[in-house]
C-alpha cells in the first residue's frame, strides 16, 4: 500500500466531487504526527479541521471507546435510552455558556446539529426568517449550505436553496465596507446596518433566529467584535428572536474557552457543537435554554445514530481530557506564543497582512504586495512548500487568502516551535526573498 496506489484506487472508486487538499493517505497517527501510506511523517497543524483537539489517538479517548463498545455499540435512543447519552448531555449542559439551565439533543454532524437548531428555533418562534451572515459557514446539507456564505464550491451547481434565508454583513474588520477605522466601529457600523436590513427588508416580527459563527471559521477566523454579538444578543430579545451560536470549529476548547462566545460573557438561546466534541468519532449537539428545548412536543426530534453510545463515551472522555490537562490554558499559551511569532513574521512580509485568531485558533491573511487584494496563489505556495517540509497546514477565508493553524491543543513546547519554524520557512520560500523587507 503506498499514496500512489491508492490514489490509482481512489479515482477508479471515489466521486471526484469528493475532494481532499492534500495528495497523501494518512495510515497512522499519534499526538501531535501523523504518517502517511509512504511512512512519511507529518507535523499535524490542520487535525482534521479543528476535530482532534486533544491529539490522535489520546490513549483516555482510546480506553473510553474500548470500554463502551464492548458493552454494545448501538440501539438507537428512540428505542431505548442509554446512560452515555444522559450522563453526556448533563456534562454539556453544565459547560454550556450562560447561567441559564439547559438541556441537549445529540445528533451526528456540525451540520445536522444546525440543521435541528433551526427547527427548534422556527417551532418555538413560529416564525420562519433565519438571518445568517457574510463569510459564514454551517455546513453542506439543503439547509446548511443554504445558510453557508460561499458559494464555490459549497453551492453552485446544486440549483435550490432552502427558503426564507437572509444574507447580514458579517463584521470582518480587515475587509469592512464602511471604512471603519476600529474593530469596535466596524461592529457598530455592522450592528446598524444589520438592523436597518432587519426591520425595512426582512421585518422584524419574520425572525425566528440570528445564526453567527463568534469566530468565522471558513470565512477565514475572524472573530467577531464584542460589540457586534453584544449588541446582537439585546436585538434578538427585543424582537423575539433566538440567538444560534455555531462553535462547531470554535468550541471545545479551541479559542483558550471550552466555547469561543464565553470570551465575550454572553449567553446564546441555542448552541451547536460537533467536530472536537468527540475526538473523531460522529457526533454533534444542540444545547438549548431549558425553556426553549422545553417548547417542543416528543418525538418532534429524532436520529438513527445521533448520539451513539460509543460517541458519547469518547466525548465525555474528550471533556475529561481538556479539564484535567488544562488545555484552554494551554490553547491560550499556544496562541500567544504563536501570534509574536508570527506577527514577527508579518513585517518581514507585507503579504501577511493581518494575523488574528483567538487561543490557538489562529488565522494569517495574505494579501498581494502594496495592497489588500486577496492574494491565494501565496497561500497555495505556502501550504505546498510546509507539506514538503513535513507540515500540514490548510487554507481557509471566502477569498481563499487565509491560512489557519489548527495544532492540537496538548502539543509540546517543542512541537509547537517546529511547527513554527516550518511555516516561517514556508513563507520564506513561497515568497521571494526580494519580496521580503530587509
Amino acid at each position: 500500500m503506498s499514496n500512489q496506489s491508492l490514489a490509482e484506487r481512489r479515482k477508479a472508486a471515489v466521486t471526484p466531487a469528493a475532494e481532499s487538499v492534500h495528495p497523501f493517505y494518512p495510515a497512522r497517527a499519534k499526538g501531535a504526527y501523523v504518517w502517511d501510506a509512504d511512512g512519511r511523517k507529518y507535523l499535524d497543524f490542520s487535525v482534521g479541521i479543528a476535530v482532534m483537539n486533544v491529539g490522535h489517538s489520546h490513549p483516555k479517548v482510546l480506553e473510553a471507546v474500548r470500554a463502551q463498545s464492548s458493552e454494545f455499540q448501538h440501539l438507537c435512543f428512540a428505542v431505548g435510552m442509554h446512560e452515555t447519552y444522559i450522563r453526556l448531555a448533563e456534562r454539556l449542559n453544565a459547560i454550556a455558556p450562560g447561567p441559564s439551565p439547559k438541556k441537549t439533543f445529540l445528533a451526528n454532524s456540525g451540520a445536522e446539529a444546525v440543521e435541528n437548531a433551526v427547527k427548534i428555533a422556527r417551532a418555538v418562534t413560529q416564525r420562519a426568517g433565519i438571518v445568517a451572515f457574510t463569510h459564514a459557514f454551517h455546513g453542506r446539507t439543503y439547509m446548511a449550505m443554504s445558510l453557508t456564505n460561499k458559494p464555490n464550491p459549497y453551492k453552485a451547481g446544486f440549483v435550490t436553496r432552502a427558503s426564507e434565508i437572509y444574507r447580514a454583513q458579517y463584521p470582518y474588520h480587515f475587509r469592512n465596507p464602511w471604512g471603519a477605522r476600529t474593530p469596535e466601529e466596524t461592529g457598530e457600523r455592522a450592528l446598524q446596518a444589520l438592523k436597518e436590513q432587519v426591520k425595512y427588508s426582512i421585518g422584524e416580527s419574520e425572525v425566528a433566529a440570528f445564526v453567527i459563527e463568534p469566530v468565522a471559521g471558513e470565512g477565514g477566523f475572524i472573530a467577531a467584535p464584542r460589540n457586534f454579538l453584544e449588541g446582537l444578543r439585546a436585538y434578538a430579545d427585543e424582537i423575539g428572536a433566538l440567538w444560534i451560536d455555531d462553535e462547531v470549529q470554535a468550541g471545545m476548547g479551541r479559542t483558550g474557552k471550552m466555547w469561543a462566545v464565553d470570551h465575550y460573557d454572553l449567553e446564546p438561546d441555542l448552541v451547536t457543537a460537533a467536530k472536537a466534541l468527540s475526538s473523531g468519532f460522529p457526533l454533534s449537539a444542540v444545547i438549548g435554554k431549558a425553556s426553549i428545548m422545553d417548547a417542543l412536543k416528543p418525538g418532534m426530534l429524532g436520529t438513527t445514530f445521533g448520539g451513539n453510545p460509543t460517541s458519547c463515551a469518547a466525548a465525555l472522555a474528550t471533556i475529561d481530557v481538556i479539564e484535567e490537562e488544562h488545555l484552554l490554558e494551554r490553547a491560550t499559551k499556544i496562541g500567544d506564543t504563536a501570534r509574536a511569532r508570527l506577527s514577527a513574521l508579518a513585517e518581514r512580509f507585507p503579504e501577511i497582512g493581518e494575523v488574528r485568531g483567538l487561543g490557538a485558533m489562529i488565522g494569517l491573511e495574505f494579501v498581494e504586495r502594496g495592497s489588500d487584494k486577496p492574494n491565494g496563489a501565496a497561500v497555495a505556495a505556502v501550504l505546498a512548500h510546509a507539506r514538503e517540509n513535513g507540515l500540514i497546514l490548510l487554507s481557509t477565508g471566502t477569498y481563499g487568502n487565509v491560512i489557519r493553524l489548527l495544532p492540537p491543543l496538548n502539543l509540546t513546547d517543542e512541537e509547537l516551535d517546529e511547527g513554527l519554524d516550518k511555516i516561517e520557512g514556508a513563507v520564506t520560500a513561497a515568497l521571494s526573498p526580494a519580496t521580503a523587507l530587509a
